[in-house]
């Protein structure tokens, strides 16, 4: 079963507000995790990566439930690594999976449960529903984890994020409900965007690109 996921808006700055659970943005690419009648791994765009991560298919979650999370491969710092994972991500061959899931398996970062024991959950508040996260993901694994969430914050966590030169953070009301397919305001993303001053060379306008160089 695919479900459409929720998107979050942007928010400028970090704050503090302990209505909201602070958490840290994933630099990965989302996917959901359906287990209603066979397992099924769907990106947000609804393809089927199923067979491109067979690492995931055994993990240890209840038959009836669908989560929502982020496909991650770490560096060798322990840090989430985009182009890696999108490079596993860009795999087909058979041979060539099965070699990666041994030499570089992704890990499921779950922030998010949908279904549960077969019934949606998705209009149970998101404190609760962070609750049957945790009664479903008791222990973290190398494979499969359930995302950082704190209360309140914000601007903590965003310095910690910014310290570490990680993506960002993303700020939840603990009180919201789960949008399926929409953009939504009770979700904020705050980017750890890096600047620098580039020269601009050239431009492609078939498939967009630009030529940049340094000073």
């Amino acid at each position: 079963m695919f479900i459409s996921p929720m998107l979050l808006h942007k928010s400028d700055q970090p704050f503090n507000d302990d209505d909201y659970f602070s958490e840290p943005k994933m630099d990965g690419f989302r996917l959901i995790y359906s287990y209603i009648k066979d397992k099924k791994l769907y990106t947000r765009h609804k393809t089927d990566v199923t067979n491109r991560f067979p690492e995931l298919i055994n993990l240890n979650i209840p038959k009836g439930t669908v989560l929502d999370g982020e496909v991650v491969l770490t560096d060798t710092s322990g840090k989430p690594d985009f182009e890696a994972v999108m490079s596993r991500f860009s795999v087909f061959n058979s041979e060539k999976v099965k070699l990666l899931t041994r030499q570089n398996p992704v890990s499921f970062v779950a922030f998010d449960v949908l279904y549960y024991k077969g019934e949606k959950v998705t209009q149970l508040p998101l404190y609760k529903r962070k609750e049957i996260l945790n009664a479903i993901i008791p222990v973290n694994t190398p494979l499969l984890t359930k995302v950082m969430s704190i209360d309140g914050n914000g601007i903590t966590l965003f310095n910690l994020i910014k310290e570490q030169n990680l993506e960002g953070i993303v700020l939840k009301k603990k009180d919201s409900t789960y949008e399926i397919g929409k953009r939504s305001y009770s979700w904020l993303k705050v980017i750890n965007y890096h600047y620098a001053n580039v020269i601009v060379n050239g431009y492609r306008k078939d498939e967009f690109g630009w030529l940049l160089s340094y000073d």
